[in-house]
């Protein structure tokens, strides 16, 4: 009976100590992106800065869990927001333990380059934007009010300019030596701008309408071809409804 009593007081300290132990374990886990928030935003902030930005323009939108590889690597995500002098929208990922962020310099060298190559080019990319405007067409990759909207290009990435543009990037202290840059050449960086996008969202566009779309932006478009997506697409089937060819104006 006594040996009863032994055993049974400890299988109870046993379940006290597992529980205790889960408890301590559970009060420390927590969730992982919101424990380690301030010293990664901290981190986005210094990233971006690094990169002639704004660091008081960033905004965290999201901080993914890390998640580990078959290699063993782990990684965690930072989805920000910059919303100065140019929009962008972008994904960063870093080193979990270290809670430093990946440096793909090419990425978001190209991607500032993008919008301001863009933002030079507003004058004559004005028309379509301001008629796509007034059918109710929505950007979805940029907020209401930005300047420059529907266009996307990855004209930066092209090899015949990239490295002339990483080395405008990085000269003086902020992005005026870039957009300089972008001036001087922007004839050239046009000639070679042969991947550009307008991509808008709007329910209800039926062949009818779609063929109107496409025949008034030819007449406001500049010379070059252009793909268009304007419309709807369902990504699980990959059917879409709307306007979805690329057209060059006459």
């Amino acid at each position: 009976m006594k040996h009863k009593k032994v055993v049974i007081a400890g299988v109870a300290l046993f379940v006290l100590v597992m529980l205790g132990g889960g408890l301590f374990m559970n009060k420390n886990s927590g969730d992982w992106s919101e424990r380690h928030r301030e010293d990664i935003e901290e981190n986005v902030r210094n990233y971006v800065e690094r990169y002639k930005l704004d660091p008081d323009k960033v905004e965290i939108v999201s901080i993914t869990e890390p998640i580990k590889y078959p290699t063993g690597e782990e990684e965690f995500g930072v989805n920000i927001r910059y919303n100065g002098n140019l929009y962008i929208a972008e994904s960063l990922y870093g080193n979990p333990n270290t809670l430093q962020l990946h440096d793909p310099e090419e990425y978001i060298i190209t991607t500032v380059f993008s919008e301001l190559y863009l933002q030079a080019r507003f004058e004559e990319l004005s028309p379509a934007i301001d008629y796509l405007n007034s059918i109710g067409v929505n950007d979805p990759l940029r907020p209401e009010g930005e300047g420059i909207q529907y266009f996307q290009t990855d004209v930066g990435i092209n090899s015949q300019i990239n490295d002339e543009i990483r080395e405008a990037y990085k000269s003086g202290e902020d992005l005026e030596e870039l957009k300089s840059f972008i001036e001087t050449h922007l004839d050239k960086l046009i000639r070679l701008d042969t991947n550009i996008k307008i991509i808008g969202r709007k329910e209800g566009i039926g062949k009818v309408e779609a063929a109107k779309i496409e025949e008034e932006l030819k007449t406001l478009l500049p010379q070059v071809p252009f793909r268009v997506e304007i419309g709807v697409r369902d990504l699980a089937t990959g059917e879409s409804e709307g306007l979805y060819k690329t057209i060059e104006a006459p």
